[in-house]
């Protein structure tokens, strides 16, 4: 990924935390690939069959009914109907990294990752096809940035012929505001697809949203057939990096991201508002606990609000280990990010057991699994730990054979 010059530094720090295990560790993987003569743009080049995939950087993990699916590196897919004890590579129409995996029912999910890349499942997870990507959404974010040009100039057109000074003066405001943006968003264009997708969640088959680096934000109507910009919904000025999105009740959302912003919408994402944060770091999820909010980020910064997001309280961990990803099972929530740190909570949030899992490396991801054991995954690849805390010592395994 490119660095833009035009945004502020801790724009760039905050991604770079997020995404540490993403660009610093896929290299340590890359010898699994079979040599190619020439390059070719991943967008194009499906994932490569590999008996280690199990083995290799994973970024999330997630239930589709009662199947466990996994994405991570080289655009490998892998899925499990035992509990995360044997697991098999799914085909895949790119070999990008992949960030986020969401699933609106047993049957239909969705993908994201690098390159803007969206990926669609009607098989639980057994097959991929693209649906969108980064030349795409550089269209769509360019066109959008014409349109909000194009309405800072009327806006200041009617301003003028009013001859009404305080108006002219925010329309010109607003104006070079929209101007940069194109200019940015022309720019980005002309460097490829480069900006990634980290999160991706789904009210049902049909409504659903992608977040992203510099405040990628795409919505659809249609299941993805099509995707369209919709960052200008947001209070995101800066463009900061939204690194989830979840929901909260039945109709609310949350998204989070750098700087500690924590944005809420209460109608689906129609509009959204900022409500008040705990910290200033950057926060990388949120999950609901019963009747409470649990929200976690950079250091081992945790929070949980009893209100919906109006008043926190932190709840210290021992930890200083940034989480990266929580679940809540039938007992317990979890709570695993770098060093291989993973936080047990009760469903009262009374109690807490901090663990480092065995190894001490990042873990990116957990999710339960049907048999009430957690699958962690990460740059050790798929682990298995029990409702306890404890690691499965039993091996994991990749069935053989084609796709």
């Amino acid at each position: 990924m490119r660095f833009n010059l035009g945004q502020p530094a801790h724009t760039w720090k905050g991604y770079r935390q997020l995404v540490a295990i993403i660009t610093l560790l896929v290299s340590q993987w890359s010898l699994i690939q079979p040599a190619q003569a020439e390059w070719k743009d991943p967008l194009d080049t499906p994932a490569a069959k590999s008996s280690k995939a199990h083995e290799a950087l994973l970024l999330d993990v997630v239930r589709a009914g009662e199947r466990l699916v996994a994405v991570g590196s080289h655009g490998h897919i892998i899925y499990s109907d035992d509990s995360g004890h044997n697991w098999q590579q799914a085909r895949v129409p790119v070999s990008v990294t992949l960030t986020a995996v969401y699933f609106s029912s047993a049957k239909h999910g969705w993908a994201v990752g690098h390159d803007g890349v969206i990926l669609t499942s009607s098989d639980s997870g057994q097959s991929w096809k693209r649906q969108f990507d980064g030349y795409s959404a550089n269209k769509a974010i360019v066109s959008a940035a014409k349109v909000k040009k194009q309405k800072a100039k009327e806006a200041l057109d009617a301003a003028e012929a009013e001859n009404n000074a305080v108006a002219i003066e925010e329309a010109e405001l607003e104006l070079e505001s929209a101007t940069y943006s194109l200019e940015d968003a022309e720019y980005d264009a002309s460097t490829g697809s480069t900006k990634p997708f980290l999160d991706v969640w789904f009210y049902d088959a049909r409504r659903g949203y992608a977040v992203g680096a510099y405040g990628m934000f795409f919505y659809t109507s249609d299941g993805g057939i099509n995707w369209q910009d919709v960052s200008s919904r947001l209070p995101n000025p800066e463009r900061f990096h939204l690194n989830s999105i979840s929901l909260v009740g039945n109709r609310s959302l949350v998204t989070v991201g750098e700087m500690g912003m924590v944005l809420r919408s209460d109608d689906l994402g129609e509009t959204w508002h900022s409500i008040p944060s705990p910290y200033e770091g950057s926060l990388f999820g949120l999950i609901n606990v019963d009747e409470q909010q649990l929200l976690f980020g950079l250091r081992g910064h945790v929070y949980s609000s009893a209100d919906g997001g109006i008043s926190w309280t932190e709840i210290m961990t021992g930890s200083e280990q940034t989480l990266l990803s929580g679940v809540v099972g039938k007992n317990n929530a979890v709570l695993v990010g770098n060093g291989g740190s993973a936080i047990l909570f009760d469903k009262a949030l009374k109690e807490s057991r901090t663990l480092i899992l065995e190894g001490r490396k990042a873990s990116a991801a957990v999710a339960e699994a049907p048999d009430g054991s957690f699958i962690i995954v990460g740059e050790a690849g798929v682990q298995l730990m029990n409702a306890e805390g404890e690691l499965i010592n039993q091996s994991v395994s990749m069935a053989a054979g084609e796709f």
